[in-house]
């Protein structure tokens, strides 16, 4: 008799799909009904929760900058660089939300001390979801070099290759409507995310480190076998976060 709440590789499949990318699109769907107000409004929705550098108004742009856009191709632009660059952020650890809030929250921060007028004679606010964009980009890079697991190196090679130029160059400040500023806060804090993040997994490899070159040959058997359960804890902290052996027999 065959039970029919015995999960398959399908139905976790599809709950490991919607457990990482969920959080990805929530924040996108709040982007567009916020859009949605803004052309409702006009401008002076996005001025009242924009973030202005430096001022004590401009505070609540911390929280509000990632969710404002200052027109349809801006924001079209941003849900594309989102869904890749959040979704690999996403398969690349199961802390995505935490992740994602300390790059809006660190380069929020940041771009309150550093940000300037996106170009002379403008009032100096920002607005756009790039910060936290250019986060996700420099996190997975940081990651990738930190973390040394494959799917990461894979996904930071990818975004060095695809988007490092571009991104370097919106990095360089002159270019009139683009808020450079706020591109080297993102980037910032996506390094400071990375090590952060890293920090007990680089701490671990490097107290492994020490014991595997005391050990002995004669007692190297057991060492090796809980190294490699060690090992396959450590890669388990991947977004999907499926068990495919219990599907090998």
């Amino acid at each position: 008799m065959t039970d029919k709440a015995d999960p398959s590789l399908g139905s976790d499949l599809k709950a490991a799909m919607k457990r990482t990318f969920i959080p990805v699109l929530v924040p996108l769907v709040i982007m567009w009904v916020m859009f949605l107000f803004f052309m409702i409004f006009g401008n002076q929705f996005n001025r009242t929760l924009a973030l202005e550098a430096r001022t004590v108004s401009g505070l609540s742009g911390i929280l509000f900058m990632p969710l404002l856009h200052g027109g349809i191709w801006h924001l079209i632009s941003n849900t594309m660089s989102w869904l890749v660059l959040g979704g690999m952020t996403s398969m690349l650890t199961k802390r995505f939300t935490s992740v994602m809030l300390g790059l809006w929250l660190l380069s929020g921060a940041i771009l309150w001390v550093i940000g300037t007028p996106w170009h002379p004679g403008s009032v100096g606010y920002h607005v756009g979801a790039s910060a936290v964009i250019y986060g996700f980009a420099a996190f997975i890079i940081t990651y990738a070099i930190l973390a040394r697991r494959f799917l990461a190196m894979i996904f930071g090679i990818f975004v060095a290759f695809a988007y490092g130029i571009s991104m370097l160059m919106n990095l360089i400040p002159g270019t009139q409507g683009i808020s450079w500023t706020g591109h080297l806060a993102g980037a910032i804090a996506g390094v400071l995310v990375a090590f952060i993040l890293t920090k007990e997994a680089r701490e671990a490899r490097a107290q492994k480190k020490a014991p595997m070159a005391a050990a002995s040959p004669a007692v190297e058997g057991k060492p090796n076998r809980r190294r490699s359960s060690s090992k396959k804890n450590d890669e388990s902290d991947d977004g999907m976060d499926i068990d495919y052996s219990k599907y090998i027999e």
